[in-house]
């Protein structure tokens, strides 16, 4: 009962922040499921996966080899694809799982990990590329680990929490046999599903409670705390370590000084893709959504080359937001995005001279 609690609350929470605070209205309603990409770039469907089921998350190891975790509609449970031709053919890795995914990381091409809902931090394992998958449970640990990472030495982390226990940062050294906790401050919080901590460039940035951002060493020493302004964070992107772009429930926010202070870039719900640097982005906008009894929103990728002052953007797509799952940073100039069960590949296409 515990586990389907959680699970009802992990979907509750992705959709519940598709819908802003500022919720404007239009009346152009015509709906447009085509994906487009605004000038300057070019986007190609590279697969569908036909499935029964949804998929959740894409990664790739490399430009060729890659993974997308995916729920069935039988129970839920955890499917794995595998590409090693850099996303344009699929295997079902079959993994014969019975357990309800919540997040996949694999640290090479050999070994990956999917978490899933229930306690003592439970993970699948594979050591062969997907091919087989073993259960891990850990009896000093309570809750279910989220959004799984390295740093540059292959030591893993991941946020700890549950319904009834408090948020935790754990560390692994030894591929996930054991784990410690490096970082158990209460004002560490998860609210929304999409984000709970970064690692970039050795420092992390961890989601805490009322908008702040927890800043510790890769030690899980705290640092610093950055007040936000917002309630919670949809995505997290760090430039640099004075760069920093957020994403809240209705707005997004950049800093250029290293959160001391912030400017609007976006006063309406969207998703990052990337930003280059501190001036070129990458990112879905909301415009409006449709008075109807089916839920419509009109959304559309947009560029900035000026730090978010001015938008190049697509023609309207809809529900191009909810349809939004992950994406990958192939290089700064080529992105491949998970929306639904389709995977695309977006390139910037620059001028000949």
């Amino acid at each position: 009962m515990k586990k389907l609690i959680i699970a009802l609350i992990g979907l509750f929470s992705i959709f519940s922040c598709q819908e802003p605070d500022d919720f404007q209205l239009t009346k152009d309603c015509e709906v447009s499921s085509e994906i487009v990409a605004p000038k300057g770039f070019e986007i190609n469907l590279l697969k569908t996966i036909q499935f029964n089921g949804n998929l959740m998350e894409v990664q790739f190891i490399d430009e060729t080899t890659g993974y997308i975790l995916g729920g069935n509609n039988v129970g839920g449970y955890a499917d794995v694809f595998k590409t090693i031709d850099g996303g344009r053919t699929w295997k079902n890795m079959e993994i014969a799982s019975r357990e309800v995914p919540r997040n996949m990381f694999f640290l090479n091409e050999q070994v990956g990990f999917i978490s899933f809902y229930g306690s003592n931090g439970n993970l699948l394992k594979t050591s062969d590329g997907g091919k087989s998958w073993d259960k891990l449970s850990y009896s000093d640990l309570n809750g279910m680990m989220y959004h799984m990472q390295k740093d540059s030495e292959d030591n893993i982390y991941s946020i700890i929490t549950d319904l009834n226990s408090e948020t935790l940062l754990l560390k692994s050294s030894d591929t996930a046999q054991t784990w410690q906790v490096i970082n158990d401050s209460p004002d560490l919080d998860f609210d929304l599903v999409t984000f709970s901590f970064k690692i970039f460039d050795d420092t992390i940035y961890i989601a805490g409670a009322d908008g702040k951002l927890i800043i510790t060493d890769i030690h899980g020493n705290q640092q610093n705390i950055i007040q936000t302004g917002l309630t919670s964070f949809k995505d997290v992107h760090v430039v640099d370590g004075d760069n920093l772009v957020i994403t809240g429930s209705a707005k997004t926010i950049k800093s250029s000084d290293g959160g001391l202070n912030w400017i609007d870039i976006y006063e309406r719900s969207s998703r990052i893709i990337n930003f280059n640097n501190p001036e070129a982005g990458m990112m879905i906008l909301n415009k409006s959504y449709c008075p109807s009894d089916v839920y419509q929103s009109n959304d559309v990728l947009a560029f900035t080359d000026d730090g978010g002052s001015s938008w190049v953007e697509s023609l309207p797509v809809t529900n191009m937001i909810s349809r939004y799952s992950d994406h990958v940073i192939l290089s700064p100039n080529r992105y491949l995005i998970l929306f639904g069960n389709s995977l695309y590949e977006l390139i910037h296409r620059k001028p000949s001279n």
